[in-house]
C-alpha cells in the first residue's frame, strides 16, 4: 500500500482509514478516503483503502472503479490486479477478471497463488477472435503451461480455442479438413510453418493436453503423418521439439488417434531401424513413439532437453509394473475383482484402461491457518481411479489423513506412483470394493464418491455402505450422471451396439472415426464436444462403460430421503447458468433446492453436464441456518 502523500496530515488521514478498515467501520473509512483524494485524486493508499471498504460494502461497482484507477496508476503490480480481477468476478464480469487476472500472472510469474486463480477464472472460457486483450492471456497461459507442476486441465478450452485462431493453425487446419493425405501433403513443407510448430504455447499445450477439436486432432494425425512418411526429407534435430511433444501427447491419449495399415508398417519399418543408445535416433524414437509404444532408454543419463523429458513422462505415465500391482495393499479382497458380477465387469474394464490418465497435480502453498484446515481429519475417497482426487485432497490438506479405494489394481498403482513423484505422505490408496468398505474399520470427516455410484448395480445400496462409515456429523460430497445431460451418450451407447463395435482399443479407435466421418447435421457428432471424447480410456469410460446408470435430480431427492440425508449445495459448473439460476430463484441462496433444480435442468438440459455435484449430510446434523462447519473450510 503505498501511503507517501507528501504531507504529514494525508499521512495521518491515511493512517485513520487503514485503522478504520482494519475495524470494520467502513463508513468512517470510506468517508477519510474521500476526503483524501479531494485534494489528492491519485493518492493509491486511499484509492485503495476506498475500493475494499466499497467491496466489503457491497458497493461493488463503485469498488471496481477505485480498483481499475488503482491499476493504471501502478501498472505491473500482480496484487493490485488480482483485486481488481475478484471484483469483476463478484460483478459477474468473467471476461474483465480473466483479462485482469492475465496480468497478474505476467507480472508475477512465479506466483502460483496467482496463476491458481487464473486457472480457476480462465476454466471452460472460449475465445473467438485474436485482439491485444487476448495476446495478454495467451502469454499467461503460455507462462502457467511452462511451469513444472502446473495442472494444466482447466486452460485446455481456452488454450485450443486461441491456438486455433493463430494464422499458421487457421491455414493447417484449412488444408487438413478434407481431402487424401498426398492431396493434403503435396503442397505441405514442414519448414515453412516450422516457427509454428516450435512455439512454446503450442509445444507445451500438446505435451500436457488433450486435443479436444476435431480440428486439431486432424491437424496433428496429419503431421503425426506427414514426418513418417517424409522422414528423410527434415533436420530431425530441428524438429526434436516437436516429435518428443507429440509423442508425450499421443502417449497421454493412449493412442486413440486413428491409423492407416500403411502407416502402422512403416512404424514397424521405422522400429527396426532404431538404435535406442544412439543420440542422433532420438527424432526417430520419438516418432515411432507418436503410434505406439516401444519402450524407451533410462532417462538418468541424458542430457536436459525434449528427449529427456519425453523419457521422464514415458516413467510416469507407463503401466504398472507386476511388482507395482502386487505392492498396492487389498482390504478384504474380492473373488475376480468384485463382489458381484457387475463389480468384476467394471474392475476389468479400469484394469485394462486405468482412468484417467493424468500428468500433472497442482501443489498449493499453504499459510498455518491453511494447513490446520484438516488437521486430525479422516477423508475417504470411495472409487479413487488413478488417485489425483486423493491425492489433491491430501496436498490441500496436508494434517488430514486421507484414503483412496478402488477396484482397479492398475489405477491404484497409478496414483501410488504419482504419490511418490510428488512427495505426498498423508494418502493412502487401498483395493477395496464400496460394498465391503465397512472391513476398513474406520468412521470419517468426509466421504467422497465422484462418478462411482452410477457404476455399481445398485447405487443405493453403495450409498448405504459408505453412509455406514461416516462419522454422525460428517460431510458427504456425491456426483452422478444427469439423465438429461447424457442423452448423446446414450444415442452413441445404442449406436455402438447396432454397428458392434468393441471395447478394444482398436474398436474405440474405429467408433470415433465413424462417428467423425459422419455428416455434419447428424447428432451423433454431438458426443466429439466431450472432452472425454479425446483419450481411449476416457472414451471408453464414456460411450463404452460395461455398466451405468442415468439419474434425475428426483432419483436424488427420493434417495436422500430414504438414506436420511439433506442436500447443502449443488454445484452449476457453468458461471452462466449459475447466474441464471441465482436470477430465477434468490431464495435458493445455497442452491441446494431440488424441486427448483429440477425445474431449471428441465429447460436447460446441459446444466450438469459435469454430473450432479452435491454436498450433502444427514438431517439430523444440520439446519438451514447451520450446516456442520467443515463445509466451509472445504469450499462449495
Amino acid at each position: 500500500m503505498n501511503q507517501n502523500t507528501g504531507n504529514t496530515g494525508a499521512a495521518a488521514e491515511l493512517n485513520q482509514a487503514v485503522t478504520c478498515f482494519n475495524q470494520g467501520r467502513l463508513e468512517d473509512a470510506v468517508r477519510i478516503c474521500r476526503k483524501i483524494l479531494q485534494g489528492q485524486p491519485d493518492e493509491v493508499g486511499a484509492l485503495n483503502i476506498l475500493g475494499g471498504s466499497l467491496a466489503r460494502m457491497g458497493k461493488t461497482t463503485e469498488a471496481i472503479q477505485a480498483a481499475e484507477q488503482v491499476c493504471r496508476l501502478v501498472p505491473g503490480n500482480a496484487v493490485f490486479y488480482a483485486n481488481l480481477s475478484y471484483l469483476h468476478s463478484v460483478a459477474g464480469n468473467y471476461q474483465k477478471a480473466v483479462l485482469v487476472m492475465a496480468h497478474a500472472v505476467i507480472s508475477d510469474p512465479q506466483n502460483p497463488v496467482h496463476q491458481a486463480k487464473f486457472a480457476r477464472l480462465v476454466d471452460r472460457l472460449e475465445f473467438y477472435q485474436l485482439s491485444e486483450e487476448t495476446n495478454a492471456v495467451q502469454r499467461a497461459i503460455g507462462l502457467c503451461l511452462a511451469r513444472p507442476g502446473t495442472d494444466a486441465t482447466p486452460f485446455s478450452t481456452a488454450w485450443h480455442s486461441l491456438l486455433l485462431l493463430r494464422p499458421a493453425f487457421v491455414e493447417l487446419a484449412s488444408a487438413t479438413q478434407a481431402g487424401s493425405f498426398c492431396e493434403q501433403a503435396e503442397h505441405f513443407d514442414a519448414a515453412e510453418v516450422s516457427d509454428a510448430l516450435l512455439d512454446p504455447f503450442f509445444l507445451d499445450g500438446i505435451r500436457s493436453l488433450h486435443a479436444v477439436d476435431v480440428r486439431l486432432e486432424r491437424i496433428l494425425t496429419f503431421l503425426r503423418r506427414w514426418f513418417l512418411v517424409r522422414r528423410e526429407a527434415y533436420d530431425p534435430a530441428q524438429f526434436l521439439p516437436f516429435l518428443c511433444a507429440l509423442a508425450e501427447h499421443c502417449l497421454l491419449n493412449e493412442y486413440v488417434f486413428g491409423m492407416t495399415a500403411d502407416e502402422l508398417a512403416a512404424v514397424g519399418d521405422l522400429a527396426a531401424e532404431i538404435d535406442p543408445s544412439n543420440p542422433a535416433d532420438q527424432a526417430r524414437i520419438a516418432l515411432a513413439l507418436c503410434y505406439r509404444d516401444i519402450g524407451l532408454p533410462a532417462g538418468e543419463t541424458l542430457e536436459e532437453g525434449p528427449f529427456r523429458q519425453l523419457v521422464e513422462s514415458y516413467r510416469s505415465i507407463a503401466r504398472a509394473s507386476d511388482d507395482q500391482l502386487q505392492a498396492v495393499p487389498s482390504v478384504a479382497p474380492a473373488t475376480d475383482g468384485g463382489t458381484n458380477a457387475v463389480s468384476a465387469a467394471v474392475a476389468g474394464q479400469y484394469e485394462e484402461n486405468p482412468y484417467p490418465r493424468w500428468r500433472r497435480l497442482e501443489i498449493p502453498t499453504l499459510g498455518e491457518q491453511q494447513r490446520a484446515l484438516g488437521r486430525g481429519r479422516e477423508i475417504l475417497v470411495a472409487g479413487c481411479g488413478t488417485g489425483h482426487e486423493p491425492l489433491n485432497l491430501a496436498a490441500h490438506y496436508p494434517e488430514a489423513r486421507v484414503t483412496g479405494i478402488d477396484l482397479s489394481l492398475q489405477s491404484l498403482a497409478y496414483g501410488r506412483r504419482k504419490a511418490a513423484e510428488l512427495g505426498i505422505e498423508n494418502a493412502e490408496l487401498l483395493q477395496c470394493d464400496i460394498l465391503q468398505v465397512g472391513a476398513l474399520g474406520r468412521q470419517f470427516d468426509l466421504v467422497t464418491s465422484l462418478g462411482v455410484l452410477h457404476h455399481m448395480e445398485d447405487p443405493v445400496e453403495g450409498w448405504r455402505q459408505l453412509l455406514g462409515c461416516l462419522k454422525s456429523d460428517g460431510l458427504m460430497k456425491i456426483a452422478l450422471y444427469s439423465k438429461a445431460a447424457r442423452s448423446a451418450v446414450a444415442q452413441c451407447r445404442e449406436w455402438i451396439a447396432e454397428q458392434g463395435f468393441e471395447p478394444t482399443a482398436d474398436g474405440i479407435r474405429a467408433f470415433r472415426q465413424a462417428v467423425m466421418a459422419l455428416e455434419e447435421d447428424n447428432p451423433l457428432r454431438d458426443i466429439m464436444g466431450w472432452s472425454d471424447f479425446y483419450s481411449l480410456s476416457e472414451c471408453r469410460d464414456l460411450v463404452f462403460n460395461v455398466h451405468e446408470h442415468n439419474l434425475t435430480l428426483p432419483w436424488i431427492r427420493s434417495t436422500l430421503d430414504e438414506l436420511g440425508l439433506v442436500c447443502l449445495n449443488m454445484r452449476i459448473s457453468n458461471p452462466e447458468f449459475k447466474k441464471e439460476y441465482r436470477t430465477m430463484y434468490p431464495a435458493d441462496a445455497d442452491i441446494s433446492d431440488l424441486e427448483r433444480l429440477h425445474e431449471y435442468e428441465r429447460h436447460n438440459p446441459q446444466t450438469f453436464r459435469d454430473m450432479y455435484q452435491f454436498w450433502c449430510c444427514r438431517k439430523d446434523s444440520v439446519t438451514a441456518e447451520r450446516p456442520p462447519k467443515w463445509f466451509y473450510t472445504m469450499g462449495r
